[in-house]
């Protein structure tokens, strides 16, 4: 059986500013320093949070969602909001907003409803969107990740290769609206 990877955490911000990368715990003293300073100089590439986020990159392209020929747009009603989230979700979506991620829309043939999830951090939530209706009516790629043996094929040989956090997740890419 496989050892599990054991991991050190390391503080690529400052002292008053606190960043946490996690890397892994088999490299030597010298090493880990090296790419500590590393990451530190690009620490940028890394948000913690919405306001550390530049918006949407817009040069990367725009996503298109394949929908199969008989899809008919969904509406769906938004899911009720428990009183005690009403004013978190103002607050990140007012952020969300701020940081360029998400904007007004003034109409559109496909509505999901939000789901709200409490963080394991007190206090915090994370908002979703349900998609599965439009999941429903997408065309699926039955091969969507790469074969492990190409994967191992890629970073077989390199020195190091990073595996990077999904904070920002989806919020990277501009998704085309297809009317």
């Amino acid at each position: 059986m496989a050892k599990p990877l054991k991991v050190k955490k390391v503080n690529i911000g400052s002292e008053e500013n606190q960043k946490f990368a996690n890397i892994g715990d088999y490299w030597d003293d010298e090493t880990v320093r090296n790419l500590t300073e590393l990451l530190h100089e690009y620490q940028e590439l890394f948000p913690y949070k919405f306001s550390e986020m530049k918006g949407i990159v817009r040069d990367l392209g725009v996503m298109r969602i394949p929908l199969k020929p008989n899809a008919k747009p969904c509406k769906q009603r938004p899911y009720r909001v428990n009183p005690k989230y009403k004013e978190k979700v103002k607050e990140e979506i007012g952020r969300m907003m701020e940081a360029g991620i998400i904007e007004p829309v003034e109409e559109s043939e496909w509505i999901s409803p939000m789901v709200i999830q409490e963080k394991k951090t007190a206090g915090e939530i994370r908002i979703y969107v349900d998609l599965q209706k439009l999941n429903y009516a997408c065309l699926h790629d039955p091969f969507p990740t790469p074969f492990t043996d190409e994967v191992l094929e890629n970073v077989g040989g390199q020195e190091m290769y990073s595996f990077t956090n999904g904070f920002s997740g989806y919020h990277q890419i501009k998704i085309a609206p297809e009317y």
